[in-house]
């Protein structure tokens, strides 16, 4: 039988004008009896995190059929439409270009003319960078180029016209590797039922003649190379198959990419471009209803549903790791720790270009702990049984699982996790008592209640919050007694909280810095704050103990491995609190060097990168669902964690856990230990980068005390 007609490519004609938005005309071709097709392409000039573009004929139409973007508007008159992004491409940089491909319909062998214009956006004007952009894109994103529409014939292989039944079959080449897919279908006629053995239906219109359907659960996996075929049943009102075409769109490949910003520090490794893509990092574990800057297009509102069984509004916050559990104890800690370094450099956050956005990025989970912080006494730790999160790989906007909510109280407490929120609630305070001073006074009544309430009950929290024993349990409440009370000494600079924190201080090397242990900072700050001898010494200890020749054990390539589980996290929470030493005036040329390295080795000192997105070679496939799964509708399998194939969105940002004891590591999804990210890896491992990039500025850096910082641009 005959097909409709082939999708053809067309060409954009642009125009050079001085006006802003002047419409580009649209050449329109392989038109015929009822319809017609075309394709505009547009140059991006600026920086969009979304679009809109006006589509206008010069004939009215009675239909038009996008993919690749959404109809927003079908304004009167039937000539002029306005259309909107997809999720998959919202985000659009410099030198890319806006894509569309269309169907129109109308009365007779209607071919219009049709100009387009993107709002907001005059093509003929020379392209607007950000500021540190150097107007290219990342050559260390996706190496797909994003979804693909693709067409084919449909072959029919039986067509029963006494019972108007057709079994025909599409084929689309994969050009590149497909894992998900859609695929839109336009019939001559109008057809009543559809039966796909590998897809189901999404939509059809109401004359029948327009379906979308989407592959099943996996069955949407395409080596490059190979042909889809989409074997199909279906029902038709006339006296023969109809005529049909259609077009597939991979759901599998996100081929956004992020600018590359300038070494403006001139150091071995972009310190801005890690910022950067650490507070992205953060963005991409987002819950809740997401904000109208959100920039990671593949997440969603999620979790909107939390502490509905306690009719309390628990929506917000960050999930902890690859999965969708929020865990109050770590969440705390990584909100505290990376306004520790938001205190501390403020100035190389400013000099990054990234200060606005880091300060959206620790308010996010303040909002949180706030919703959390229900009563003096009581605060919500938890959200999500984490069994039944586990067995769930997906997207965490598809989560249907019952999502409990647990709480400390007066008569079940937890002194640790109380003070660790506390102290996540005093650092804001200082970071937006000028920028916010009605908010910050509510973080300052929060912390003064939540470390009053630890104080008075103190005891650990898992032994009264069970379901978080066995992921984060709480080894001791010591170092939070400690670490919450020098934090409202910084706030309130009452005396009485100092004298408190010197009362639980911890002698002695420490064993490290986590989630579950600030024994490491403490004696820096109790130092900061005191300047007494016994604490400067307890620092100096901690780090013999951690220095080369020391207890701690190193990698053949210099890493200071603590922990098979999350080697680099512990490596740069030592790195951090070296700097923090630093500051405090505490060897400061030894342990700034020695906290390079550390931080050097995740970077790149090994050939290999351990943060996602950034150098040449990183990780491709971390343990993280969301990440993991291809552009929704397609379903996201359960299998996909136990497959090869790199993971559909870049998670830029991320530091994986890092390799074992010889320095092996290896990058497949399944390898939790090494390859999972987590907001507390990020933590400590940021605030370490944002001390580096502050050394620059004041040129105390040790590349620059050695002479090896070399500028590769000019200003």
């Amino acid at each position: 039988m005959g097909i409709l007609l082939p999708l053809l490519t067309l060409v954009l004609v642009t125009l050079s004008t001085s006006d802003a938005e002047t419409p580009l005309p649209v050449e329109i071709s392989n038109h015929w009896s009822g319809g017609f097709q075309g394709k505009f392409c547009v140059p991006v000039v600026k920086e969009l995190t979304s679009w809109k573009a006006d589509l206008t004929f010069d004939q009215k139409l009675s239909s038009l059929e996008v993919w690749t973007a959404e109809i927003a508007e079908s304004k009167p008159g039937g000539k002029e439409f306005v259309l909107i992004n997809k999720p998959w491409n919202a985000v659009e940089h410099v030198g890319d270009q806006i894509c569309v491909t269309f169907l129109g319909h109308g009365d007779g062998d209607i071919s219009p003319k049709a100009t387009v214009i993107i709002e907001g956006m005059d093509v003929s004007i020379p392209p607007t960078l950000k500021p540190g952009s150097t107007g290219v894109t990342d050559s260390t994103g996706p190496s797909q180029t994003g979804p693909i529409p693709a067409t084919g014939p449909y072959k029919v292989f039986n067509d029963w016209p006494e019972r108007t039944r057709v079994e025909g079959e599409f084929q689309f080449p994969a050009g590149t590797g497909i894992n998900g897919w859609e695929v839109n279908i336009t019939f001559a006629e109008s057809v009543t039922s559809m039966e796909i053995a590998f897809a189901d239906v999404l939509n059809k219109s109401a004359d029948g003649k327009v379906w979308t359907v989407v592959n099943k659960m996996d069955k949407g996996l395409y080596d490059a190379g190979s042909t889809v075929k989409m074997r199909f049943f279906a029902k038709y009102t006339g006296t023969k198959a109809p005529d049909g075409m259609a077009y597939l769109t991979n759901l599998g490949v996100d081929s956004q990419v992020l600018p590359a910003l300038l070494n403006t520090g001139c150091t071995k490794y972009n310190y801005d471009d890690v910022i950067r893509k650490s507070i992205l990092f953060y963005e991409a574990q987002r819950s809740g209803k997401l904000p109208d800057n959100n920039r990671i297009s593949w997440r969603g509102d999620s979790g909107l549903q939390d502490g509905s069984d306690v009719g309390v509004d628990l929506t917000g916050g960050w999930y902890d790791a690859g999965d969708h559990v929020k865990f109050g104890l770590p969440m705390a800690y990584s909100t505290a720790i990376l306004g520790y370094g938001l205190l501390q450099w403020r100035d190389a956050y400013a000099e990054s270009g990234q200060l606005d956005w880091m300060y959206d990025t620790i308010k996010w989970p303040l909002d949180y702990f706030l919703k959390a912080h229900t009563k003096p006494e009581e605060l919500y730790v938890q959200v999500g049984d984490a069994g039944a999160d586990h067995g769930f790989w997906g997207r965490p906007e598809d989560m249907k699982m019952s999502r409990p909510a647990y709480k400390v109280d007066a008569t079940q407490p937890g002194s640790d996790v109380a003070h660790e929120t506390s102290a996540a609630f005093a650092i804001g305070y200082m970071i937006y008592k000028d920028k916010d001073p009605a908010y910050a006074a509510k973080l300052k009544e929060h912390a003064t209640q939540l470390y009053d309430f630890g104080m008075k009950y103190k005891a650990r929290y898992t032994d009264s919050v069970s379901a978080a024993s066995g992921f984060y349990s709480s080894s001791n409440m010591t170092d939070e007694l400690c670490w919450a009370s020098l934090w409202m000494y910084q706030m309130t600079n009452d005396s009485k909280y100092l004298t408190e924190a010197e009362k639980w201080f911890q002698p002695g090397p420490a064993w490290g810095m986590s989630w579950d242990d600030t024994q490491a900072p403490n004696q820096v700050l109790l130092y900061q704050f005191t300047k007494k001898d016994i604490y400067k010494q307890a620092v100096e200890e901690t780090f013999t103990y951690w220095m080369p020749g020391g207890t701690i054990k190193y990698t053949p390539k210099g890493l200071a491995w603590r922990l098979q589980w999350g080697s680099l996290r512990y490596a740069s929470n030592m790195a951090l609190v070296a700097l923090m030493a630093a500051e405090a005036g505490i060897n400061p040329e030894k342990y700034r060097a020695w906290a390079m390295s550390q931080i050097h080795y995740a970077l790149g000192d090994t050939g290999f990168s351990y943060v996602i997105g950034f150098g040449d070679k990183y990780p491709l496939r971390p343990h993280h669902r969301s990440a993991s799964c291809p552009w929704s509708p397609a379903p996201c399998s359960p299998n996909t964690v136990h497959r090869p194939q790199p993971s559909v969105h870049t998670l830029y940002g991320a530091l994986v856990g890092g390799p074992d004891a010889s320095d092996q590591y290896k990058d497949t999804r399944e390898n939790y230990i090494n390859n999972e990210v987590a907001t507390d890896y990020n933590a400590a491992f940021q605030g370490a980068v944002v001390g580096l990039r502050s050394l620059i500025l004041r040129k105390i850096h040790p590349e620059q005390v050695a002479g090896t910082a070399k500028c590769n641009f000019s200003k």
